[in-house]
């Protein structure tokens, strides 16, 4: 048996529409609520259209509204609904019946603080390989993320951009999320990621120009959070130049350091003249330290002209005639 309200409500829609009370062939049966998903409120989300034909789909997919906010509800007025498809054509033969009132609700999913938190864990151990090989402790300490985001329904996923290159000194971290592979917002954590590994560092204070040795570098374990570019082999370090003055205990980094010249200022070399096809050599004497790459000047030793050259290898250096 109908209730009281669902009896008065189509004698209530025949006073303000004449006609509603004629015999129909579509029933529409207004619900008290109703879940969506969608951002517009369509006729078959709020009620049971039938019977069962493409004319009742038709009208099932008019809409009637918008959504509330994912996880929030809104209440539409059947009365308004009625009023704003009076002048559809596909509605000139129903029947409106059932609630007055729809109290629709927005579904959604909800990510609350720890799951970002768990979010960039995972995402550093996903990532392991960009950091050292030798770390002995990675950790992450959060400091700030959303206490609550809510996102449409669907499959969540998400892409995690670190706000430094490589991971090592970061303290932020966004989290790009997606719904069924769509844009759902961006959420930054905020945090403190811990790194201790062993590394290069100096013994004793060290000057520039200084050639580095076992004598005054070696590995220690240290919390190379935010340094960039720390050598976590003494190989790498031992026979480099110092291209800066530092103190003892400095963790050593790549623009610390600088390869040694290989030809020297007084040394003998020799000259390589290339044009094409053709090589001349001849002896010369450089006037400067060189490193590969670099050019210094020297003196041909048979013309007893300086000329500029490249620097190619210990010993050897090249010109272009």
């Amino acid at each position: 048996m109908r209730s009281t309200v669902q009896l008065i409500l189509p004698a209530i829609f025949c006073l303000f529409w004449p006609g509603l009370g004629q015999a129909a062939t579509i029933t529409v049966d207004f619900h008290k609520t109703a879940v969506v998903t969608a951002a517009r409120v369509v006729l078959a989300d709020i009620a049971d259209i039938s019977p069962d034909s493409d004319q009742s789909d038709r009208i099932g997919r008019l809409v009637v509204g918008v959504a509330p906010p994912p996880g929030k509800t809104r209440e539409i007025q059947a009365t308004a609904v009625i009023t704003g498809l009076r002048n559809r054509p596909e509605t000139a033969d129903v029947q409106w019946q059932g609630s007055p009132t729809t109290v629709v609700e927005r579904k959604t999913q909800i990510l609350r603080q720890n799951q970002f938190f768990d979010i960039i864990t995972a995402y550093i151990d996903e990532n392991s390989s960009h950091l050292p090989k030798n770390a002995e402790e990675i950790r992450f300490i959060p400091i700030h993320a959303p206490a609550e985001v809510m996102v449409p329904p669907g499959k969540l996923s998400w892409k995690v951009v670190p706000s430094r290159p490589g991971i090592i000194g970061s303290n932020s971290f966004a989290i790009h999320l997606l719904v069924d592979g769509k844009p759902a917002g961006t959420q930054v954590v905020r945090g403190r990621l811990e790194i201790k590994a062993e590394v290069a560092v100096t013994v004793t204070g060290v000057q520039r120009g200084d050639l580095l040795s076992a004598a005054n570098v070696t590995m220690q374990q240290q919390d190379i959070t935010g340094i960039d570019t720390p050598f976590t082999e003494i190989s790498e370090v031992i026979g480099k130049q110092m291209a800066r003055t530092l103190p003892a205990g400095t963790v050593l980094k790549a623009d610390h350091l600088v390869l040694p010249p290989v030809v020297k200022d007084g040394e003998m070399v020799k000259i390589l003249a290339r044009k094409k096809t053709m090589l001349v050599s001849a002896h010369g004497l450089a006037r400067a330290n060189g490193r590969i790459g670099e050019m210094i000047a020297v003196k041909n030793i048979s013309s007893n002209k300086t000329i500029h050259a490249r620097v190619e290898g210990p010993g050897t250096v090249t010109v272009e005639f």
